[in-house]
């Protein structure tokens, strides 16, 4: 393939949040190809993130190839009223042109359009098939995480009592259902969680009423929120407290169909860190338990529990859930097998 210029609509301007830097920038990098932020340049073919103007271009005369990067799954069937909150506030606030109406009308759109989608789980690309016929699945690239080895026999539970849980503080709400299992384990054994996050966050649209983390685990965990500590999301800090964690805990709120549609991106993270994870119920994760052979995943509090203790009591266990996953990156989730489902994406519109 050709060098390209890549005109990109980003979801940050400094290219550096994990939506720019683990996806399109990891690979135009990696394949020494251009990225061009300023769309008055000239560009081969255009990428769009969801932070896009997605009604701009579905108007757009311009006849360069336009591939739209739909990680979330703001295709799935949620609330007429939630998804018009969502499309108007969007209007409102300038993120997209037009008249409001429902997000996913602006999605369909722009999916119909584009001359190749791509997106993150099959679970997605169902849906998303129905607009486009030219669907690729792209997890984002985990290179900046270091392959480690299982090194729970140093910090088992029984000597550090500590769980990490990581993420974007907008998901938090999943520990809300299974806080009554995190409660009963932390009182019968003083297991304390790190939560490497943002210490703040905004709960509209990323901009818009900010809020504390640690308000919000308060809320969500009572008291056992004073054996709680929220170490500041980067690199660094994520690998040095996977070191000192006895293992990954991931729950979902279900309820929420933008939270039950993410891909598998953070137990393939906590696998690499090589810490045994458990999970909530979701496709995603259900499926990725399957193809692995892993028994990671709760379906209610008393399984989380069950499961906590399974770790807890049976260090060999913790260790084949290790074996079996970091098997399931080296097999599934290489840099060169990413590496090359972007190329497919490109050689397909250009």
């Amino acid at each position: 393939m050709k060098k390209l210029r890549i005109g990109y609509v980003p979801n940050n301007k400094a290219l550096n949040v994990p939506g720019d830097r683990r996806r399109i920038v990891f690979w135009a990098k990696e394949r020494g190809h251009e990225i061009v932020t300023n769309l008055e340049e000239k560009f081969d073919v255009l990428v769009l993130s969801e932070r896009s103007d997605l009604r701009f271009f579905v108007k757009s005369k311009k006849k360069t190839p336009i591939i739209f990067d739909l990680v979330d799954g703001y295709l799935a069937r949620e609330s007429l009223a939630k998804d018009l909150f969502r499309g108007t506030s969007k209007v409102a606030t300038r993120q997209l042109s037009g008249v409001p109406r429902p997000f996913t009308h602006f999605v369909q759109d722009i999916c119909v359009s584009a001359s190749a989608v791509i997106c993150s789980s099959p679970e997605q690309s169902k849906l998303i098939r129905k607009y486009s016929n030219n669907v690729h699945i792209i997890l984002d690239s985990h290179d900046e995480i270091p392959l480690l080895k299982f090194n729970g026999r140093n910090r088992h539970f029984k000597n550090t009592s500590s769980l990490i849980w990581e993420g974007l503080p907008v998901t938090l709400g999943g520990i809300k259902t299974i806080s009554s299992a995190l409660i009963r384990e932390n009182s019968t054994y003083g297991t304390g969680i790190k939560f490497v996050t943002n210490q703040e966050y905004f709960r509209l649209l990323g901009q818009f009423f900010p809020s504390s983390t640690a308000t919000s685990l308060r809320k969500l965990l009572g008291p056992m929120a004073q054996d709680t500590e929220i170490i500041p999301w980067n690199v660094e800090n994520l690998i040095a407290t996977a070191k000192i964690s006895s293992a990954a805990i991931i729950p979902v709120m279900l309820s929420n169909q933008l939270q039950f549609l993410k891909p598998e991106n953070r137990l393939l993270i906590m696998w690499k860190l090589g810490l045994p994870a458990l999970t909530s119920a979701t496709p995603a994760y259900m499926r990725v338990a399957r193809v692995s052979n892993s028994d990671v995943i709760c379906k209610t509090n008393s399984e989380w529990e069950t499961k906590l203790n399974l770790l807890r009591n049976d260090i060999d266990y913790s260790e084949e859930l290790v074996r079996r996953g970091q098997q399931y990156l080296e097999e599934n989730h290489t840099r060169e097998l990413l590496l090359q489902k972007w190329d497919n994406v490109f050689q397909s519109v250009v």
